[in-house]
């Protein structure tokens, strides 16, 4: 409440692509659905795009969509309207608070503004990155972060990114995991798992790994580390998902050049309602992600019952504890050691998908919700800066 009255939390979900923008269309989906059963008497207005039209249809009482008339995928377009016309539409909707949930805000917002940040990969490996959209990048979310009066972002390694790259105060930052639908992944049936193993002609035994064909996602050490199994005499299929973007080319070229061709299957974009059968499907997850922001594969396998394999990298041991085999995911014969674990030594495999579920049932989008809106509510006493 600011004086008594219902606040009007403005969302600026200007950003969001159905089904190409990965984590972060997850994130933004359940927390405005989660949102609308913590926030009281508030009143929550999503500014989206006309790509997205419908997508918060499911949001529940006391949410309100403004669809404004850009489009997301011209992405000049987008910043231009957010930065030059969202104010002024922030003002004609009354909003008290401004939540941007795409990395990107106003940088004069006429309200106190929070911003979520999921990761610093634009700093952290810029050689990923096209030169002018590196730069572009760089200037706009940095002078995003240092006009927010507060930031969001979803683990103590990117909190710590943030403090080091962007020099923000410390007190401007909270942490509010990600989390996974419970309702969504558990355990299925056999039939509902074979069911989609024949949808998508999976084999009978195989790994996963599910990442968008990005260079940071490691596919090439992942593909060296089959071949080495291969030699060992225990090869095992690996199965991809993910939308065939920019990058698919490039890791379906590295397939052909190590002959593993019959070996991996690509099954591109899946629909959300068969995502968490073919987890149940797989013998394990395997994530040797270079750089992550918090890694929301890992706990839905888990909360799928399946053994997980991944990085040691930060943020992967933050969230996945003891309930993970770690590898080195620059030492290939590291992976490969990983996945022969997990898919070979049945008391492995016994304990960690009993850690796994105890592991994944501390991160529920309810909790994710009420954290945020505590955060975002806390900037709601007082004026701007």
């Amino acid at each position: 409440m600011l004086d008594g009255k219902a606040v009007r939390i403005g969302i600026n979900a200007l950003y969001l692509l159905p089904g190409r923008v990965g984590g972060s269309e997850i994130y933004i989906r359940n927390l405005v659905k989660h949102l609308a059963g913590t926030g009281g008497n508030n009143a929550f207005v999503i500014f989206t795009n006309q790509e997205s039209a419908g997508a918060f249809d499911d949001a529940g009482p006391g949410v309100e969509i403004v669809l404004c008339p850009i489009q997301a995928s011209s992405r000049p377009v987008r910043i231009l309207w957010e930065q030059l016309v969202l104010p002024f539409q922030i003002l004609r909707h009354k909003i008290d608070i401004l939540f941007s949930a795409g990395m990107t805000a106003p940088l004069l917002c006429p309200i106190p503004s929070v911003l979520a940040i999921f990761d610093l990969l634009h700093v952290l490996q810029p050689q990923n990155f096209p030169r002018v959209y590196l730069l572009f990048l760089k200037t706009i979310i940095y002078l995003s972060a240092k006009s927010a009066d507060g930031i969001v972002t979803i683990s103590r390694k990117v909190m710590d990114d943030i403090l080091k790259f962007y020099r923000v105060p410390g007190v401007k930052i909270a942490v509010t995991y990600l989390a996974v639908d419970h309702n969504t992944f558990f355990p299925r049936e056999a039939k509902e798992v074979e069911d989609v193993r024949a949808k998508y002609s999976l084999p009978e035994r195989f790994i996963l790994y599910a990442a968008a064909s990005l260079p940071h996602k490691n596919h090439a050490r992942l593909f060296e580390a089959l071949r080495i199994l291969k030699e060992r005499g225990r090869g095992t299929a690996l199965v991809l998902t993910g939308a065939r973007d920019k990058g698919y080319d490039a890791v379906a070229q590295i397939i052909r050049k190590m002959g593993l061709e019959t070996d991996v299957v690509f099954t591109g974009w899946l629909p959300f309602e068969d995502i968490a059968p073919i987890y149940c499907a797989s013998d394990a997850l395997v994530f040797p992600s270079l750089n992550e922001g918090f890694g929301m594969p890992i706990i839905e396998a888990m909360a799928c019952g399946v053994p997980v394999t991944c990085s040691s990298i930060e943020p992967l041991p933050e969230v996945a504890g003891d309930a993970a085999y770690y590898f080195d995911p620059y030492d290939p014969v590291s992976i490969a050691d990983g996945i022969t674990a997990v898919i070979s030594d049945s008391d492995l495999r016994r304990v960690l998908i009993e850690k796994g579920f105890r592991r994944a049932a501390k991160f529920s989008w309810e909790n994710t919700a009420l954290q945020t809106l505590e955060f975002i509510m806390s900037y709601g006493e007082g004026s701007k800066n």
